[in-house]
């Protein structure tokens, strides 16, 4: 078996009791009023002569009807929280598609100038920028840009500023100024190196590649608008909790006959974990904010941040490309004499050991 952990390991017993990301914290307070209130009904049907019981019939009926509305809640939250992932995951692979095409496409090393080198620089920024802003704008922060620390903002802070506008400008219109700068941005760069013929293909392929990520990087920030602008219908939400909360209130009322004072854990268990449901769906139906089961979408823009700076670092081989294939492919020869001398070498040094 290997040696190296999986990253669901810790998805064992030891989690049952980690609380610092569990739902069941958020719902305590709730539990504890429906507790506080079986408390009362146990209290009244032994102390006095008030019985307020109901047949258990009852709960059968609305355990169906929790049951199905609690189920249908959870899977639409889940669906937009994997919607979100997989459009996440396209727009991802469009930008690395496009830092590829550039990097690769770009003018050989002995015609690469410092206007080059710029532009190349430029638009590996505007990249791994469009992931970014997309991401301040999902979670709609783009309006507090003024407010942020310095020390919080990440090496394309310079950009972002040239893209910046002022509050109120950004108040009057939905979608931040700056993606829509960038991927005009990226379509006239696209456009020129079709115009100065940099792709020698006749069928431009190349060209059309790019082209379909850019279209492919617009179409992931439509649909991602469409996840976080088109909630579940908050009629749905509320009539869901004023089930769940009738049918926790109603419990006392069914299992003091036949539990008495047990009547109190039992309800609170109850209550405890139907909350519980609820509230992982509300927490997960909108995946770009910071809460801890969110997507971890700060990680996915810094790794673009350092997949093109590590692309940019390398330079294009162009006439060189030949050169390497020959080291790789023909290497030197190695001696019988080098390799009794690396052998003797490496078994002294093992002895020292």
């Amino acid at each position: 078996m290997s040696k190296n952990k999986s990253k669901y390991q810790h998805y064992t017993i030891p989690c049952l009791f980690d609380l610092s990301e569990s739902a069941l914290v958020k719902v305590v307070p709730h539990s504890l009023v429906i507790t506080a209130f079986s408390v009362l009904i146990v209290a009244l049907w032994n102390y006095t002569n008030i019985k307020l019981g109901i047949k258990s019939d009852f709960i059968l009926v609305i355990t169906f009807v929790v049951s199905l509305l609690l189920a249908y809640r959870t899977n639409a939250a889940y669906t937009r929280y994997w919607e979100g992932r997989q459009l996440w995951s396209t727009m991802i692979t469009s930008i690395r598609n496009l830092i590829r095409y550039v990097w690769a496409n770009a003018p050989k090393m002995n015609q690469i100038n410092e206007n080059n080198e710029k532009e190349i620089d430029f638009v590996f920024r505007l990249l791994a920028e469009f992931a970014a802003a997309t991401n301040e704008y999902l979670r709609k922060a783009s309006s507090n840009d003024n407010n942020e620390d310095e020390n919080n903002v990440t090496i394309f802070g310079k950009i972002r500023k040239c893209f910046q506008k002022s509050k109120q400008e950004q108040s009057q219109i939905a979608q931040p100024p700056k993606i829509k700068l960038i991927v005009m941005y990226l379509t006239q760069y696209i456009s020129q190196l079709e115009s100065r013929k940099n792709i020698e293909k006749p069928n431009n392929a190349t060209i059309s590649q790019m082209y379909a990520n850019v279209e492919k990087l617009v179409e992931c920030l439509t649909s991602l608008e469409s996840v976080i602008q088109s909630p579940i219908p908050k009629s749905y939400i509320i009539h869901l909790l004023q089930t769940t909360w009738i049918f926790c209130l109603s419990l006392p009322f069914q299992l003091v006959e036949d539990l008495k004072w047990a009547t109190v854990p039992v309800v609170f268990l109850s209550s405890l974990l139907l909350l519980g449901v609820e509230a992982i769906a509300r927490e997960i139906e909108d995946p770009f904010g910071t809460d801890p089961n969110d997507l971890k979408i700060d990680d996915f823009c810094k790794t673009l941040d350092t997949e093109q700076d590590f692309v940019k670092n390398h330079k294009y081989m162009g006439d060189q490309w030949q050169k390497a294939i020959d080291e790789i492919l023909n290497p030197p020869e190695i001696t019988r004499e080098q390799v009794t001398v690396d052998i003797t070498v490496r078994n002294n040094s093992e002895f020292m050991k």
